[in-house]
C-alpha cells in the first residue's frame, strides 16, 4: 500500500480479510479492487463467485500464484472487469498494471452507448437522436445511465444505485433516486408513463440499450 501510494494518486482502503471485503463493499464504492488470492484460504473460484453474487461493479485486479505452465490461464480467464498479475512480481509492474487499468477507466467515458434510438455520450453529458436532437444530462443522470448500462441488461437494485451514484450520502433517499429516474424517463421515453427503455424490475431498474 505504501509503494502504491508513492506512485499513484489514489484514495486507498485496506481490507485485511475476505470477511472485511464482504463488509467493505456494502459500505463504500471502489473504482478498483485489488485482491490477493490464497489457495489455502481464499480460493479464486470462491472470491469470483462472491463478486458475482454481490453484483460488484468495480474493476478487480487479482494477485495470484499460478502453477508452472499455466500462465495462459490469465489470458483465457480475463473478463471485461477482471485483471490478473502473477506472483512474484516487481512493484514497478504492479504500478504499471494499475495505471493501465485506470487509463482504461478514463477511456470508458469516451465510448458511446446506444439506448433505444438514442446515442449516449457520457463525456459530453448528452444524448443524441438522429444527430439532430441533443438532450443535455446532469452529472447524476450520466452516472445513473452508466451504472445501468454496466449491468448488461440485468436489474440493479435501488440500494446498489444509491451506493454507486451517491455513495449513501446522508441527504439522499430513495425518493431522490426515483426523482432522477423520472427525469431521465422524461428525456428518453416517448411516453414516460409507459417506459420502454428504463424498466422497473424486481425492486430496481434495468435499461434496454438496443
Amino acid at each position: 500500500i505504501e509503494q502504491i501510494s508513492l506512485n499513484v494518486d489514489l484514495d486507498i482502503t485496506e481490507l485485511r480479510s475476505f470477511e472485511d471485503l464482504k463488509n467493505g463493499v456494502n459500505k463504500s464504492s471502489f473504482d478498483l479492487m485489488i485482491i490477493s488470492t490464497d489457495q489455502g484460504r481464499y480460493r479464486f473460484s470462491s472470491i469470483r463467485q462472491f463478486i458475482k453474487e454481490a453484483k460488484i461493479m468495480s474493476l478487480v485486479l487479482f494477485i495470484m500464484e499460478v502453477e508452472a505452465g499455466a500462465s495462459s490461464f490469465f489470458e483465457e480467464s480475463i473478463e471485461k472487469k477482471h485483471y490478473f498479475i502473477e506472483k512474484p512480481f516487481k512493484i514497478a509492474l504492479l504500478n504499471k498494471k494499475i495505471s493501465t487499468i485506470f487509463a482504461k477507466i478514463s477511456n470508458l467515458d469516451d465510448v458511446t452507448h446506444k439506448i433505444g434510438p438514442f446515442i449516449f455520450f457520457p463525456l459530453k453529458k448528452v444524448i443524441m437522436l438522429d444527430e439532430k436532437i441533443k438532450v443535455e444530462l446532469t452529472g447524476k443522470e450520466v452516472d445513473l445511465l452508466k451504472c445501468l448500462i454496466s449491468s448488461a441488461g440485468e436489474a440493479v437494485d435501488k440500494d446498489k444505485l444509491l451506493k454507486q451514484v451517491w455513495n449513501y450520502s446522508s441527504d439522499v433517499t430513495t425518493h431522490t433516486l426515483e426523482t432522477h429516474i423520472y427525469r431521465l424517463r422524461q428525456k428518453l421515453e416517448v411516453d414516460p408513463s409507459i417506459p420502454r427503455l428504463i424498466i422497473s424490475q424486481g425492486g430496481g431498474f434495468s435499461i434496454r440499450t438496443l
